[in-house]
């Protein structure tokens, strides 16, 4: 079973378009300490920072979960603060966006790097901090709408005891997206919701991966 989630995961990076049109993954990792809907099987890469990011490339688009050690934001640090120190590098400028954007959480960041937007939201809980990320294709603009179907889809905790995801849409308000990708993720993550497991739309989707 596991050569078979790494072969999945190879191919996902070999073939991010087809993978995540065949692949999409309700990712939990060996620890089990989260859950988060992703295009296709995650590849997991330990950092020299310590921090562990778990991430998928799809659609011209990049997801991560990074598991951080929460002690980075326990001295006075803002979350703020470390992300920017994470993203920075003497190459390239770290720029905020959409600071004073009321549509933003308190959690939520969009910062732009070089050329590359990204948008970002903390969870920071029961002494764990967590690091959600989207990351657009050079020169465009993350859009909130679809990062946020990202986001809201994590889950810590047990996993096996992780309580049904709540407060989501019905799947009918994904048809309105604008492309192909950004309906199907949405239909994921609102058919997760329980009580959709007959929705048309529900039913009509590939199977799940779950891990």
């Amino acid at each position: 079973m596991k050569t078979i989630w790494i072969l999945a995961a190879v191919l996902a990076a070999l073939l991010p378009g087809t993978a995540a049109a065949q692949s999409w993954t309700l990712y939990a990792p060996a620890e089990r300490d989260f859950r988060v809907l992703m295009p296709a099987p995650s590849m997991r890469m330990d950092l020299p920072s310590g921090s562990v990011e778990f991430r998928v490339e799809a659609d011209q688009r990049q997801y991560s979960v990074f598991r951080h050690d929460p002690r980075r934001v326990a001295g006075g640090t803002s979350v703020r603060e470390d992300i920017i120190a994470r993203l920075g590098n003497n190459d390239q400028s770290v720029r905020n966006v959409g600071q004073d954007d009321a549509d933003l959480a308190p959690n939520e960041f969009m910062f732009r790097v070089g050329g590359a937007w990204t948008m970002h939201r903390a969870v920071v809980e029961s002494g764990r901090y967590y690091e959600l990320v989207v990351k657009a294709a050079p020169d465009e603009r993350v859009s909130p709408q679809e990062a946020r179907d990202f986001f809201n889809s994590f889950q810590t905790g047990g996993i096996s005891a992780a309580p049904a995801l709540s407060n989501l849409p019905g799947p009918d308000s994904c048809q309105a997206r604008s492309s192909t990708f950004s309906r199907r993720f949405c239909e994921y993550l609102t058919c997760l919701a329980p009580g959709t497991e007959n929705h048309p739309v529900c039913r009509a989707l590939p199977r799940l991966f779950r891990n």
